[in-house]
C-alpha cells in the first residue's frame, strides 16, 4: 500500500492522543470559550501538542495544520490536519461521541484519514486505494435508494439552514424516513456502518472534513459541496451513498460534479 507507513503512524498517534484525552475525560475538565463561541479545553491543546510533536519527528518535511493553532509550513507538498478532540461539547458534557481526527493531504488531495472514538473503542480509517475500515472490518454503506426510506443526519441545524437552500432542507426533513443528529463525527461513523444514509453539514473546517472525505471516498460514498466540488475548505458538505446522490443533487440544487 502506498501510504502504509503514514497510516500506521496515524493509527498509532491517534490512539495515543485518545488515551491522553481519556485521562482528562475520566477526571472531568472545565472548558474555556474561544472567540467563535466554541469550547476548548486543556485536553484539546495537549492532545494537539502530542500529535504535532509526533508528526514533526516522524515526517519532518510535512506541513501541519491543527485546530488549536499548531502550524508548520510544508516543504514536501504534504500536510497533516489535526482535530485533537472533535465534539468538545460532548467531551465537556461527558457523553461518548467525541473523537480524535487526523488526515494527510498531498497537494490538493486527501489521501489518508483516521477517526478514533476512545470511549467506544472504535477507530475508522482509510487510505487512498486501500478501502475504508472500522476496527479491521470494511465499511459497509446502506443500500437505501429512496429518500422516504433514508435516515438523514444533520450537523449544525442553524448553519445547515444558512448554507443550503432552505426549501431543500425543509423538504429533506419532511420526506426522509427519520432525522437524527448524533454529532458531526459520529454521524459519519453511523453512515460508514450503514446505520444512517445522509450526512448534511452546514459548518466545518478543513480538519473536520479532510478525514470525512477520504473515508467517504474509500467506502464508496459521495462527498459534495453546493457548487458540485469536493473541496474540504467550503465550510459545508453532503455525504451519501451513490444510490441517493442523483436525487440529493436534484433536491439540494447541486450542479454536475467538479472534483478536485
Amino acid at each position: 500500500m502506498q501510504y502504509q507507513k503514514e497510516l500506521e503512524s496515524a493509527l498509532d498517534v491517534t490512539r495515543r492522543a485518545g488515551s491522553l484525552a481519556m485521562r482528562f475525560f475520566t477526571e472531568g475538565i472545565a472548558a474555556e470559550e474561544k472567540s467563535d463561541g466554541s469550547p476548548v479545553t486543556a485536553a484539546d491543546r495537549e492532545c494537539e501538542t502530542l500529535i504535532g510533536r509526533y508528526l514533526s519527528e516522524t515526517f519532518p518535511d510535512d506541513g501541519i495544520l491543527g485546530e488549536e493553532g499548531t502550524f508548520r509550513q510544508t516543504t514536501s507538498g504534504r500536510r497533516w490536519l489535526i482535530d485533537p478532540i472533535d465534539g468538545t461539547r460532548d467531551f465537556v458534557r461527558r457523553t461518548n461521541f467525541w473523537c480524535t481526527q487526523l488526515a494527510l493531504q498531498v497537494h490538493a488531495r486527501v489521501v489518508l484519514g483516521v477517526i478514533y472514538f476512545p470511549c467506544l473503542d472504535e477507530i475508522y480509517y482509510a487510505a487512498a486505494g486501500a478501502g475504508c475500515f472500522c476496527n479491521e472490518t470494511r465499511a459497509h454503506l446502506s443500500d437505501v435508494s429512496q429518500l422516504n426510506r433514508a435516515i438523514l443526519a444533520v450537523s449544525g441545524f442553524p448553519s445547515v439552514w444558512h448554507m443550503w437552500p432552505e426549501n431543500s432542507v425543509r423538504y429533506l426533513t419532511q420526506n426522509c424516513w427519520a432525522v437524527r443528529g448524533y454529532g458531526g463525527c459520529y454521524d459519519i461513523a453511523m453512515l460508514l456502518r450503514g446505520k444512517c444514509d445522509i450526512w448534511l453539514s452546514g459548518s466545518g473546517e478543513e480538519w473536520d472534513y479532510a478525514p470525512a472525505r477520504i473515508l467517504a471516498e474509500e467506502s464508496g460514498a459521495t462527498f459534495l459541496l453546493r457548487d458540485g466540488s469536493d473541496r474540504i475548505n467550503g465550510k459545508h458538505c453532503l455525504i451519501c451513498p451513490p444510490a441517493l446522490a442523483d436525487e440529493l443533487r436534484r433536491v439540494l440544487v447541486i450542479p454536475s460534479l467538479r472534483m478536485q
